[in-house]
C-alpha cells in the first residue's frame, strides 16, 4: 500500500520529523521561509559543522556525474552519454576506486549488473563528499564508501537491488571476498533526505559516525541497517545482520524520516568508546515493519549502547499485522530509553496474535507526565495508550552502577487484550495502581534476572506491591517468574481454595466478604486449612482487600481467613478490613497458627477468644512475619494475647506494628503476647494494652522467654496526648532492647535512627504513628 509522508521541522523537539502527508510543522523560524535553527545534536555539533562544510565545497566534476574512476577488482565498463553514467559489471563482484562520485539533479548512474546478488564497490580516494542529488539504480548490489561523507539530497532518486553507504572503509582484498568488515577513524556522517527503494528482499545499510535519515527508505520484505562505530561487520549471508565491533567516542544515529519494511528488519545500533562519552539514538519519524498477509513477521530494533548508550524515542514504530498474520517485534534498548509522550507503537494483529514491544535499559522508571523527567523512562500514560495497541516487556539488565530496577511511579491502566511484562535484573516495585480490564489481558512479574539467568534468581531480589493491581477480565492472566497464578475475582473462589491448599493464588480485585456473615448457619467463614491439613500453598493479595470477613467459631482451633499455614506457604500483599474473628485457640484474622512466610499484609476489625490470640496471627509457629501491621481490637480471655501476634514461638517478626488497643488476663503485649526463643525486630506498638492479672504484662511484649526483642518502641501517650500503659514496661517479664515513647515522637524520623526504612513512609497525621510499611 503506497503511503505519503513528508518531513517538517519540530521546533520544540529540534529535530526532523516525518508525518502524514496532511499534518502541519510547527511554522517557520525568524529567517522568514527556512525553520528556526536546531539546537546542537547531542554529539557536540559535528553534524552542523559538517553541513556548513559541505556548502562550500564543489559538489561534483563538472559533468555532474562521477569521474576518475579506476577498476581495481572484477570487471567492468563506463558508458558516458549526455546526462546520463552506466556502468556495465561483468564480474559477480566489482570494484572501482572514484575520485569523486556525485550526482546532480537531473543526472542519472545506472548500474548493469549480472543478478540481484551481484555487488559493485564504489570507494572514493579524493577529498569530497559524495552529493547524491539525482537518481541512481541498480538491479543488484552497490556500495558507496567515502569517509568525507555522504549525502542524498531531497531530490535524490535511489531505486536498487540492495545499497549500502559507509564512511567506513572496507579493503578491496575483502570485499571481493564477500567479507564486508568496515573500520575508519572518520567522524562523518551519511545523510538521507530523499527517496531510497529495494527490490523484494533487498537491503539498506548505512555506516558512519553519524546516521541521519530525514527521507523515505523503503525495502519490502528486505532490511533497513544502521550501525554507528568505527568497526562495523555486515553479514549478507542468509538473513542480513549488522554488528558494531568497536565503537567511537561519539555516535549518533537520528531517524526522522520514513521507513518501511514490512515482512522485514529494521535494526538500528550506535556504541560509543565508554560509558563517559554519547552514544545517541534519536527516532523522531515513522518506521514500519508490518507483517504481510502471507504471514512474515516484520522487527524494529533501536539498539543502543548499554554501557552509557541513550534511546530516545518519538514518533511511529508500527509492527501491527493489518492484513493477517500474527504482529511482529520491536525493541529499544540503551542503559537510558526515554519514551516521549507523543510515540505511537503497535504491534496489533487484525486476525492473529498481538506482537511485543520490548523496552531493555538499566534502571526504568514509569512516571507521571512526561518521559523526559526521569533519565531513563517512560509516561504512564504513553505506556497505558501504547498497552492498548501491543503487548509491552519492560527489562532491565545491571550496568555500571545501576541495579536493573524497575519502578512504577504512576497509575497504568489499559482495556485491551495485551499483556505487560516487568522483567528486572534486580528489583521490581509497584507504587502505584496498575488496572488491566481486558477478557486476556495480564501482568508478568520476572524478578531477579530469572529470564535472563537461566531460571535462577539473583539472591535478595524481589517485588513489592505497594499499590493495587487489578486484573478483572475473565481470562486475565498473573505469573511470577514463569509460575502462573488462579485469580481470584470474588468471595466463592476464594473458598475454593480449600479445594487445593497447594495451589498459587492472587487476588485480581478487592472482595467484598460480608455475606461470610450467614453462612454455615451463623459461624461464618470456614478456614483455608486446619491444624491436621495446612495451606501449603502461595496467596498473593496484589495490594487489594478483602473486606467484612467473619468467623464466629468460639470452639475451634485454628481460626482465620487460612486456619493453618505450612512451611511452604506464602501470604503477601494482602489486606483483612473490618474483619471480625473468634475462636478459641490460636485465632488470628489472617492465620490462626503460621509456620510459614506472611509479608506486606494486614488486618483491622475485631478479634477474641481463649488462647494465643493476635490482631495478625494467634500463633507464629516457627514462621516469618515481616513489614506487616494489625490495627483492630483484640480481645483474648485468657493467656498469650498481642496486638500483632498472641504466642511467637520460635517465630521470627521485623518491621512490623500493632496500634490497636489489647485486653488480655496474663502474657499481654502491645505486639506479641508471649515470646519464646523468637527475633522481634525494629517493630512496635501503640495501642493500650491492658491485663486483668497484671501478670506478664507489657507495652510491647508480655513476656520473653529466650528470645530476641530489639530496637523496639512502644506507646506511652494516645493520640489526644493522654496517658496509656502507666506503669507498663515494655516487656513484662525478661529482656530486651525496648523504649517507651510518647505517639508524637513516632512520627519523627530520628526515632527511627539506625532502623531498616525500605518501604516505609512517615505519616503526616501527627498523632499517628510515624513507620506505615
Amino acid at each position: 500500500m503506497n503511503r505519503t509522508y513528508r518531513i517538517v521541522w519540530k521546533v520544540a523537539r529540534g529535530v526532523w520529523q516525518a508525518v502524514g502527508e496532511h499534518v502541519r510543522g510547527t511554522g517557520k523560524g525568524r529567517n522568514g521561509g527556512r525553520p528556526a535553527r536546531s539546537p546542537r545534536l547531542p554529539i557536540g555539533g559535528l553534524l552542523v559543522a559538517w553541513s556548513l562544510s559541505v556548502a562550500l565545497v564543489p559538489t561534483a566534476l563538472a559533468s555532474g556525474l562521477p569521474g576518475g574512476e579506476r577498476i581495481v577488482g572484477g570487471a567492468g565498463g563506463f558508458d558516458r552519454h549526455g546526462n546520463q553514467l552506466t556502468i556495465e559489471q561483468h564480474s559477480q563482484n566489482l570494484a572501482i576506486e572514484w575520485r569523486d562520485f556525485s550526482i546532480d539533479e537531473g543526472h542519472r548512474v545506472e548500474f548493469v549488473q549480472p543478478n540481484a546478488q551481484a555487488a559493485a564497490l564504489n570507494r572514493v580516494t579524493g577529498d569530497r563528499v559524495s552529493h547524491v542529488r539525482g537518481a541512481l539504480s541498480a538491479n543488484g548490489r552497490v556500495f558507496l564508501v567515502n569517509p568525507n561523507g555522504v549525502h542524498f539530497s531531497a531530490t535524490a532518486q535511489v531505486d536498487v537491488g540492495a545499497l549500502v553507504a559507509s564512511t567506513l572503509d572496507i579493503s578491496t582484498e575483502d570485499f571481493m571476498a564477500g567479507n564486508h568488515t568496515f573500520e575508519g577513524g572518520s567522524g562523518n556522517a551519511v545523510i538521507n533526505a530523499g527517496n531510497i527503494t529495494t527490490l523484494e528482499g533487498g537491503h539498506v545499510a548505512m555506516i558512519a559516525a553519524e546516521i541521519i535519515n530525514t527521507g523515505s527508505i523503503e525495502t519490502p520484505q528486505g532490511s533497513m541497517l544502521m550501525g554507528a562505530g568505527s568497526r562495523v561487520t555486515l553479514d549478507l549471508g542468509g538473513p542480513v545482520k549488522i554488528e558494531v565491533e568497536e565503537a567511537r567516542l561519539e555516535t549518533y544515529i537520528g531517524q526522522g524520516g520514513a521507513i518501511r519494511a514490512d515482512g522485514g528488519l529494521v535494526y538500528l545500533t550506535a556504541k560509543a568508546a565508554n560509558d563517559l562519552t554519547a552514544s545517541v539514538i534519536n527516532h523522531t519519524g515513522i518506521t514500519e515493519a508490518r507483517t504481510l498477509a502471507s504471514g512474515d513477521n516484520g522487527e524494529i530494533m533501536l539498539m543502543g549502547d548499554m554501557s552509557g548508550g541513550q534511546v530516545r524515542v518519538a514518533g511511529t514504530l508500527d509492527a501491527s499485522a493489518p492484513d493477517g498474520g500474527d504482529g511482529g517485534f520491536i525493541e529499544t534498548s540503551a542503559a537510558r530509553v526515554r519514551i516521549a509522550d507523543e510515540l505511537a507503537v503497535t504491534t496489533l494483529a487484525a486476525d492473529g496474535r498481538t506482537g511485543e514491544w520490548l523496552i531493555d535499559p538499566t534502571d526504568f522508571t514509569v512516571g507521571a507526565g512526561g518521559a523526559e523527567e526521569t533519565d531513563s523512562g517512560i509516561g504512564a500514560d504513553t505506556l497505558s495508550a501504547s498497552l492498548g495497541s501491543t503487548s509491552i516487556t519492560l527489562q532491565t539488565v545491571a550496568e555500571g552502577d545501576e541495579a536493573g530496577d524497575i519502578h512504577v511511579n504512576a497509575d497504568v491502566s489499559w482495556s485491551a487484550d495485551t499483556i505487560l511484562t516487568l522483567d528486572a535484573h534486580g528489583d521490581i516495585n509497584i507504587n502505584a495502581a496498575i488496572t488491566a480490564t481486558g477478557g486476556s489481558a495480564g501482568l508478568r512479574l520476572n524478578h531477579g534476572g530469572h529470564s535472563q539467568n537461566d531460571g535462577s534468581v539473583r539472591e535478595g531480589t524481589g517485588y513489592h506491591v505497594n499499590a493495587p493491581v487489578t486484573l478483572s477480565g475473565e481470562h486475565a492472566e498473573f505469573s511470577v517468574n514463569g509460575d502462573t497464578y488462579t485469580l481470584i475475582h470474588d468471595i466463592q473462589q476464594l473458598r475454593d481454595m480449600s479445594d487445593d491448599l497447594a495451589g498459587r493464588y492472587a487476588l485480581a480485585t478487592d472482595i467484598g466478604a460480608s455475606e461470610t456473615a450467614s453462612w454455615n448457619g451463623g459461624l461464618g467463614w470456614n478456614p483455608i486449612g486446619d491444624l491436621d491439613n495446612g495451606f501449603t500453598g502461595i496467596l498473593e493479595g496484589l495490594g487489594h482487600v478483602i473486606s467484612d470477613l467473619t468467623i464466629r467459631r468460639p470452639s475451634r482451633n485454628g481460626v482465620g481467613l487460612f486456619g493453618m499455614t505450612e512451611s511452604s506457604a506464602v501470604i503477601r500483599h494482602l489486606g483483612l478490613q473490618d474483619s471480625r474473628v473468634e475462636g478459641y485457640n490460636r485465632v488470628g484474622a489472617l492465620v490462626g497458627n503460621n509456620r510459614g512466610m506472611i509479608e506486606r499484609s494486614h488486618a483491622s476489625g475485631r478479634v477474641e477468644g481463649e488462647n494465643r490470640i493476635g490482631g495478625l496471627v494467634g500463633m507464629n509457629d516457627g514462621g516469618t512475619i515481616t513489614r506487616s501491621y494489625a490495627t483492630g481490637e483484640v480481645e483474648g480471655i485468657y493467656s498469650r494475647v498481642g496486638g500483632l501476634v498472641g504466642f511467637n514461638d520460635r517465630g521470627e517478626i521485623t518491621r512490623s506494628y500493632a496500634t490497636g488497643s489489647v485486653t488480655g488476663n496474663e502474657n499481654v503485649g502491645g505486639l506479641v503476647g508471649a515470646n519464646f526463643n523468637g527475633e522481634i525486630i525494629q517493630s512496635y506498638a501503640t495501642g493500650s494494652v491492658v491485663g486483668h492479672s497484671n501478670i506478664y504484662i507489657g507495652g510491647l511484649v508480655g513476656v520473653n522467654w529466650g528470645g530476641a526483642v530489639e530496637s523496639g518502641f512502644y506507646a506511652t501517650t494516645d493520640a489526644d496526648g493522654n496517658a496509656i500503659n502507666v506503669g507498663l514496661n515494655g516487656i513484662g517479664y525478661g529482656n530486651g532492647n525496648v523504649a517507651g515513647r510518647i505517639l508524637h515522637s513516632l512520627t519523627r524520623p530520628e526515632t527511627f535512627a539506625g532502623w531498616d526504612m525500605d518501604g516505609w513512609s512517615f505519616d503526616s497525621d501527627a498523632g499517628a504513628a510515624g513507620y506505615r510499611v
